[in-house]
């Protein structure tokens, strides 16, 4: 695969992530096409108008439009049809579906060429790669065989949908990279990673990480104990914070230094009452939290977890009894 030829991606799935994708790579005047697999697309084009594809505001569309921000929109077999017809040159297929998805859409994908096309798959695509942290490129082995390269390249972040926030001016979120600077696990074929490497750094802005496929995985069980499970106690606290009348960014800093702190030293830089067995104001904590009876219950629970970790880590050695009354009043509040 020539790495000086314009690049066509098709981006299968838009949801967060795809759509994440798409504004980013439209954004550095990547070509991309949207294939939408749940329901038919919002056909239009930015550049030029293919038969069927210009909607009613097309031209408006170009007056505000750069050459590629306006990704075309297909559904699967359109968008199948379009390149037995006519493939770019240089084509890469990004599967951004949930992971329960991609077999399904890996197969649909296979059946659908084989019903239009007597042609190899390498007509239609150089590489075909997908977005999951738990999935691998195995899963691409059918593409593999044919001679396309295959590769997965799991994005270290959270993805949103944007959200209409009041506060924000039109646009802000087409502006906004969420690639920048974040890590991007690849793995996959040797010869395309070094392409896919140069993609990350290039369009998307991002650090590339090559690992295998077992630290893949690791990494990312990791991090959805990093995001996922830190979520519930953050929106807690800025829904109990709102209801009281102040703002949830005041926690930022502490939150941010907590994260730090957690991530490079672990619970040896763990501090606050809970840690220093205060039962007096955790009581008081409780106590001003009652009339948020989850946030009180998620206060309780979390530090029940922590105590019993703490007791493990040997952070209460000397001070075990004290510990385990601790315990009981915690038990006792449930």
């Amino acid at each position: 695969m020539k790495t000086d030829e314009p690049m066509t991606i098709s981006i299968v799935g838009k949801g967060a992530v795809g759509t994440a994708l798409a504004n980013q790579c439209a954004q550095k005047g990547v070509e991309v096409r949207f294939v939408r697999i749940l329901r038919e697309p919002v056909v239009r084009e930015s550049n030029q108008a293919g038969p069927n594809q210009a909607g009613p505001n097309q031209e408006a569309l170009n007056q505000h439009s750069s050459k590629h921000d306006v990704p075309t929109e297909y559904s699967l077999d359109a968008w199948l049809n379009d390149l037995s017809q006519q493939r770019p040159q240089k084509h890469w297929v990004i599967l951004a579906v949930p992971d329960d998805a991609i077999m399904p859409t890996v197969d649909r994908i296979l059946k659908g060429w084989q019903t239009i096309s007597d042609k190899p798959l390498t007509s239609a695509m150089d590489a075909i790669a997908h977005t999951s942290g738990g999935r691998s490129s195995e899963d691409f082995q059918h593409f593999q065989d044919q001679g396309i390269f295959t590769a997965s390249m799991h994005p270290i972040q959270t993805f949103h949908k944007s959200a209409e926030e009041p506060n924000l001016h039109p646009g802000f979120h087409e502006q906004v990279n969420p690639f920048d600077s974040i890590n991007i696990t690849l793995e996959g074929d040797a010869p395309f990673l070094p392409q896919l490497t140069h993609f990350c750094q290039q369009i998307l802005d991002a650090h590339p990480i090559d690992v295998t496929r077992t630290q893949k995985q690791q990494i990312h069980a990791a991090a959805v104990l990093a995001s996922n499970y830190l979520f519930p106690n953050l929106s807690l606290a800025s829904t109990y914070l709102q209801d009281a009348g102040l703002s949830p960014t005041l926690l930022e800093p502490l939150a941010s230094q907590t994260v730090q702190a957690a991530l490079h030293q672990g619970l040896a830089a763990i501090s606050g009452p809970v840690a220093r067995l205060d039962h007096q104001t955790i009581r008081r904590n409780m106590d001003v939290l009652s009339s948020h009876s989850a946030t009180k219950q998620r206060y309780i629970d979390e530090s029940i977890i922590l105590v019993n970790q703490l007791l493990e880590s040997g952070h209460y050695d000397g001070k075990r009894e004290q510990a385990q009354d601790l315990l009981k009043m915690l038990h006792a509040e449930r």
